[in-house]
């Protein structure tokens, strides 16, 4: 055989896995869908279990089918859900109950089963839109806790319904009373006693055969006890304990034209806030569902692409009058378990859909009645225990009180309620907690804090003094009424001291996200306040559309409230001010830099010696004293004038590092350290400054030692300072 005519290789393993996994999840979504049939079709609607069961069961076959061909996962399954399942019941049974006295029953069946096909296609709708819009993870950002309450509530919709089903009524206190008798007593007790062992081992093993062996030991058990009683298969369906027959073909029958005249859309309208909520249910077990999914196979979902197939399957499903599903946790979980990654698993679970609506009815007849309930209640408990016992260890306090007020509005009130109440809660702690978060993220003063401007040593004097007066708030989040109200109080307290006859009050909002109306009043009234008290106001890094926004709400900017681009810009004006009022400012520039050195050199009488050194130079603005990478050979003492230390970045953007001015020393540490220029400097105005070279430093160390000691100790004074300043600021931002 030539290599063109050869066949592909089949992976015998894989499909042995396939097969099996197909087969025993298969028979569990068949069991969960009969289970599910009788949560809905109870009751009133009882009459049509049969139909019922035929429309979960076409819905498993082209959910099945769906996902099989198109699904991003191999191996996984998708079907009716419970969720979706427990609202219709809610619903069918007030249906059920509006249309009792109807003398044609199957005016119900046509109502229910338009509600069911409505609710599919708006589901259906739902999820392809999210995920052909790509919103598949907007979907994330539904509150934790009023998912938790969701599913609680669902859980208990779900335990409610599989009590009822085994007791044959409804829950009330007549009905407790009568728990113990013998008749009733042999309805719910073995079911209730399956859930509890049921749900006993599922919580203390995680077995891939645990699940299997469940469904099957169930079944065998139930049958024990029909034979230790004594009964015969007849007497057994008779008492209830096993299903009644159903037929052995024609299951399915969807809502056809011809039943729509059946349909009482007024029953359907005054109840449709029973199946309102089904899509919103619908979405939270698809995005919980998917999440967990992606763990238990280890990799990653496309999260818009599975909303788009889960979408068309409920189209489909849908015009099928099937109800709504998603993809199935535990049926894809236990082939993952399996080892079937493979979509053999994926086509196995709907042709078994397809055998059981061909030749269905003798298998349905053997089934026990309390088994399906028994499954419907760990399902129930399952979700109950999970919420209400499990997640008190991994919720705060607030959040896990929410998922009780949930539970009960459900429970008490219906699901929709439940839902909005939570939507409601969940929006006010979050505002609640949001305010008790810092926006203001620290405070700083012009004491440890500083610009970027070195300043000769008198001026860093009259900072360190009066530098208090500069109160720096260094903001951060979203800015609302929660929070702002905060900011004003503390600026209220700051007027309120009297120690400085001034205050300059200095607000960055580099990490200020955005802010409401509530916190552009806050800052107006600051405003007010600023123009009563004598203070400047300093906005800095105020982004335009924030500013835009102040200035809609009536904030407007002048001499006492003044924005700059950054905190140091905003610093060096405050800086500016503070020592003009002090007169610092004026005189450095009345001063000579020897007269200044004389000040802070260790040895003044050796000042007019190191002077000897040092070379005169005037230099005009824009002027390129030293450029990156050049070798460091010289240093400069600025006597009059501006310079900046700034680097220029790739995108072609200047940073300023440092701006010195007159008193101060520029090019020292990497002269000393003998390294390359590590950034520009440039003047800014027209300079006057004195060059010291390295050879110049050479000859002073021989010639006049003395005088280059002095120098040394001078240089080493300087950057102490600075390493001090530095230091201050550091610890403050960090406490």
């Amino acid at each position: 055989m030539t290599k063109s005519n050869r066949l592909p290789k089949i992976d015998s393993q894989m499909l042995v896995r396939g097969l099996t996994a197909g087969l025993v999840v298969g028979i569990i979504e068949i069991t969960i869908n009969i289970s599910l049939a009788t949560l809905i079709f109870s009751g009133a609607l009882a009459p049509f279990f049969a139909r019922g069961v035929g429309l979960f069961l076409i819905g498993g076959v082209i959910m099945g089918l769906v996902i099989a061909a198109i699904g991003t996962l191999p191996g996984s399954t998708i079907g009716p859900q419970d969720g979706p399942a427990a609202l219709i019941a809610v619903g069918a049974s007030a249906v059920g109950a509006a249309m009792l006295g109807n003398q044609n029953p199957e005016a119900a069946y046509a109502t229910v089963v338009a509600a069911i096909v409505i609710s599919s296609i708006i589901t259906g709708l739902a999820f392809y839109l999210i995920g052909q819009f790509k919103l598949g993870n907007l979907v994330r950002f539904i509150p934790f806790p009023v998912i938790g309450g969701f599913l609680a509530g669902t859980g208990w919709l779900i335990v409610r319904g599989a009590l009822e089903l085994m007791l044959g009524q409804s829950l009330s206190l007549s009905a407790l009373a009568s728990l113990l008798q013998p008749d009733i007593l042999l309805r719910w007790l073995p079911g209730a006693a399956f859930a509890a062992t049921a749900l006993f081992l599922l919580r203390r093993f995680n077995h891939f055969l645990l699940w299997p062996a469940l469904v099957f030991s169930g079944i065998a058990l139930f049958y024990v006890l029909i034979f230790a009683l004594g009964l015969s298969m007849d007497e057994a369906r008779a008492s209830g304990i096993l299903m009644q027959p159903l037929p052995s073909g024609g299951l399915w029958q969807p809502l056809s034209p011809a039943n729509f005249g059946l349909v009482d859309w007024n029953v359907l309208a005054a109840n449709a806030g029973k199946f309102i909520a089904i899509p919103i249910v619908s979405l939270i077990g698809f995005l919980l569902n998917a999440s967990a999914l992606e763990l238990v196979a280890k990799r990653d979902m496309d999260l818009n692409r599975e909303l788009r197939v889960a979408g068309l399957a409920n189209l489909l499903a849908g015009l099928a009058s099937a109800p709504a599903g998603y993809h199935l946790l535990g049926a894809t979980s236990l082939a993952q378990r399996m080892g079937a990654r493979t979509r053999i698993t994926s086509f196995v679970v709907p042709v078994l859909c397809v055998l059981m609506l061909l030749a269905g009815g003798a298998f349905v007849s053997f089934l026990p009645a309390a088994f399906l309930s028994g499954m419907l209640l760990v399902l129930g408990m399952s979700f109950l225990m999970d919420w209400l016992y499990d997640a008190r260890k991994q919720l705060p306090a607030s959040d896990y009180i929410l998922v009780w007020v949930i539970l009960f509005v459900v429970a008490t009130f219906g699901f929709l309620e439940g839902v909005a109440v939570g939507v409601a809660l969940a929006t006010i702690l979050f505002v609640f907690k949001y305010a008790r978060i810092a926006t203001v993220r620290d405070t700083l003063n012009g004491k440890i804090y500083h610009s970027k401007v070195e300043r000769p040593p008198i001026q860093r004097e009259v900072l360190n003094r009066v530098g208090e007066q500069i109160h720096i708030f260094r903001l951060q989040g979203y800015l609302f009424f929660g929070t702002s109200n905060g900011i004003l109080d503390r600026v209220r307290e700051i007027l309120e001291d009297k120690t400085f006859r001034e205050h300059f009050i200095v607000f960055d909002f580099h990490r200020v996200h955005n802010l409401d109306s509530s916190a552009v009043s806050s800052f107006v009234r600051m405003r007010q306040l600023a123009d009563l008290h004598d203070v400047y106001l300093v906005f800095t890094q105020v982004h335009p559309e924030i500013r835009r926004q102040m200035e809609q709400g009536g904030f407007i900017g002048d001499q006492r409230a003044q924005f700059f681009p950054s905190l140091d810009f905003g610093m060096e004006w405050c800086e500016n001010m503070v020592l003009m009022r002090n007169e610092a400012s004026t005189m450095i520039i009345a001063t000579s830099f020897k007269p200044l050195l004389k000040r802070t050199f260790p040895h003044p009488n050796l000042v007019d010696s190191l002077f000897e050194y040092l070379e005169r130079v005037e230099a005009p603005s824009d002027t390129i004293l030293m450029a990156r990478g050049d070798p460091s050979d010289s240093m400069y003492f600025i006597e009059r004038g501006r310079v900046n230390i700034q680097l220029t970045t790739d995108d072609g953007d200047t940073i300023r590092l440092r701006s010195l001015r007159a008193g101060t020393v520029v090019g020292e540490l990497a002269m000393y350290l003998k390294t390359k220029r590590t950034a520009d400097v440039i003047t800014t105005q027209n300079c006057v400054l004195f060059r010291l070279t390295s050879e110049a430093v050479e000859r002073m160390e021989v010639e006049s030692p003395e005088t280059a000691s002095a120098l040394h100790e001078w240089i080493a004074t300087q950057m102490a300072e600075r390493l001090a300043d530095n230091n201050k600021t550091i610890e403050a931002l960090l406490d």
